[in-house]
């Protein structure tokens, strides 16, 4: 009996000893569950903040990128859902940046998700605070690719003619030792002039001096599928009147040979949808149409706008099939065109097709065609623009991937890099290249 009662006894200290440990191995286990608890809440803040000086100091990529800008762009994408995804609640946030450092900074608190380790730890009632900083190294913007390999004048600016894209890159991959040319009192500026090849023309006449032997940039379009071809929606399209006299006279006008326009006429307004436009579309010289949002197919045939006719469209593109798929907006008509945000032609205004013969003409003699907003994608042909006006001068952006580009008269063609002012996208390869953005320790 009396090793029983031992027994007894000692099973009563346990369970006595047991009852008085219980609160700590739950304090414990709380304890322990709080720390996983807040760890996990540091990681999920710490990546979100991480992403948000990402995003922000990849807008140093962009040639314009403003300290303002920056912050706001920063505090509206954590307003949005971004931070549900990442298991974040309310947080309070603050955005620095160095400009001059290409450094975003972003700091992140949120209230404690710990329960039990707040009662005994004045440190888990604190909110739980990181930061990040990400920074931007290097990066350029392309305004300008010319794919002929080996012709003379790949980019020609010829007579008085003006090329300005300041903040961008003019790139040549033509190996001929005059692959850039400049003739009479032309000029090419930009942030870079990139010749495969050599150069022709006085110093004076490039902005900055041309670097030669540059490597070859690839087509950076070479892969974008061209968007599907199906049956003929219109034949032959023709919207207004055609004045072969006034067209032939838009014609010499390109060669300085007609000093004034052609009579303004009574106008017709017109609305087109996207389509299918076999053997070509022509506007009129008294018509002013409005392109409608969309791809426009001009199938074997070309798109001309005559003398005093008007053309207007957002989020239109044109894609040129067939051998005699040209376009040519004659002197004293009105363009003002911006490509499409989203879609096989996102971001491309002109999308010629890849197996068009080399060495065709695609022609801009308006001399109020100041919006061009978008890509110009032309592997096979030239693009002349021959005005006595500003081109492309009102457009957010404005880029060209062509075979050739060749300026003569007086033209001041404009490539700006105004790619936060607009949500029409810039394609890969075109607009801000390059460049990293990387986070600090």
């Amino acid at each position: 009996m009396p090793s029983s009662n031992r027994f007894v006894g000692e099973a009563g200290n346990v369970a006595i000893m047991f009852a008085l440990l219980l609160p700590l191995i739950c304090l414990a286990a709380g304890g322990a569950l709080d720390f996983q608890r807040r760890h996990e809440q540091e990681s999920r803040l710490q990546a979100f903040a991480d992403t948000l000086a990402l995003r922000g100091a990849r807008e140093f990529l962009l040639a314009n990128a403003d300290a303002r800008q920056i912050e706001a762009l920063v505090e509206a994408v954590a307003a949005s859902e971004l931070a549900s995804r990442y298991g974040v609640g309310a947080f309070s946030l603050d955005v620095r940046v160095n400009a001059r450092a290409r450094d975003v900074t972003v700091a992140l608190s949120e209230a404690p998700k710990s329960a039990l380790m707040a009662t005994f730890a004045p440190s888990f009632r604190d909110h739980v605070g990181v930061d990040a900083t990400a920074t931007a190294s290097g990066g350029a913007n392309v305004c300008v690719i010319a794919l002929d390999s080996s012709g003379a004048g790949a980019v020609d600016a010829a007579w008085n003619s003006r090329l300005d894209a300041g903040e961008c890159a003019l790139l040549s991959n033509s190996t001929s030792s005059t692959g850039v040319q400049a003739s009479g009192s032309s000029k090419l500026i930009g942030s870079l002039i990139c010749s495969a090849g050599g150069y022709f023309g006085p110093s004076g006449a490039f902005e900055p001096s041309v670097t030669t032997d540059c490597p070859v940039t690839e087509d950076p379009l070479e892969t974008r599928e061209p968007p599907a071809i199906g049956g003929c929606d219109h034949q032959d399209k023709m919207v207004g009147d055609r004045n072969s006299e006034t067209f032939k006279a838009a014609l010499e006008a390109s060669f300085g040979e007609m000093k004034q326009g052609a009579p303004e006429m009574a106008r017709q307004d017109h609305t087109l949808d996207p389509g299918v436009y076999c053997g070509g579309l022509a506007i009129g010289s008294n018509a002013s149409v409005t392109f409608n949002p969309g791809v426009y197919v001009i199938k074997d045939g070309p798109f001309v706008v005559d003398l005093n006719g008007r053309i207007a469209g957002d989020g239109v593109g044109f894609y040129m099939s067939g051998d005699d798929a040209t376009f040519l907006f004659s002197p004293d008509s009105k363009i003002d065109l911006s490509a499409p945000k989203d879609g096989l032609l996102a971001g491309i205004l002109f999308f010629e097709d890849r197996r068009a013969p080399a060495g065709r003409t695609h022609s801009i003699l308006s001399n109020d065609a100041r919006t061009l907003l978008g890509t110009f994608y032309l592997p096979q042909s030239t693009l002349l623009v021959s005005t006595i006006s500003p081109v492309a001068d009102q457009s957010a952006y404005t880029a060209i991937v062509a075979r050739r580009l060749k300026m003569m008269g007086s033209p001041t063609l404009v490539l700006n890099t105004d790619y936060g002012l607009t949500d029409v996208p810039t394609p890969d390869g075109v607009g801000p290249v390059g460049g990293e953005v990387f986070l600090r320790d």
